[in-house]
């Protein structure tokens, strides 16, 4: 936001969002690269998604400094699950509607790699589709605010790093 950061930097930062949703099913065994955000907790979710609508027609500037001090916070976020849009409705869709799983692969080069194995529920129409899709406009200016949204729930997470502490070393189970 203030312009410290390098541009090639920030451009790698991008990846930390950008997965690949790898999904198998009736659809065969699919990756799909697939924007994810840390979702606000549900109690908070309805101020929060009332607070992107007032945003429209703001500058990239000013959504970007609301979405850094009032949502992107520890005391707002549920670290335990990922939105994610579904814009195309292929393979991805066609799997997690039958399976409602999923696996994000992260990479952000050159050694950094984390699997997140998640079960999924689809939303449509709901806040939490409504809160992806504003947050899809706001950032991208989308014209379309319907497109159904994943909520990817993470159950266990492994460091795939090349590095001594990974090599698929299981970091976090959700507990039963």
């Amino acid at each position: 936001m203030r312009g410290e950061t390098p541009r090639e930097r920030v451009l790698i930062e991008f990846t930390r969002t950008l997965p690949a949703v790898i999904t198998d099913g009736p659809a065969g065994l699919s990756g799909s690269i697939k924007m994810v955000s840390i979702l606000p907790r549900q109690d908070v979710l309805p101020r929060v998604l009332d607070r992107l609508r007032e945003l429209e027609g703001y500058s990239s500037e000013r959504i970007f400094e609301v979405l850094v001090h009032e949502v992107y916070r520890e005391d707002v976020l549920d670290f335990s699950r990922l939105g994610a849009l579904e814009l195309a409705k292929k393979h991805t869709w066609t799997n997690i509607r039958a399976t409602k799983r999923a696996t994000l692969l992260f990479f952000t080069p050159p050694i950094e790699s984390y699997e997140v194995r998640c079960s999924v529920e689809i939303h449509e129409g709901d806040e939490v589709a409504q809160y992806l899709n504003y947050l899809h406009k706001l950032v991208h200016r989308a014209k379309r605010v319907d497109y159904p949204a994943y909520v990817f729930i993470i159950e266990e997470i492994y460091d795939n790093s090349d590095s001594p502490d990974g090599y698929g070393r299981l970091i976090y189970r959700r507990l039963a």
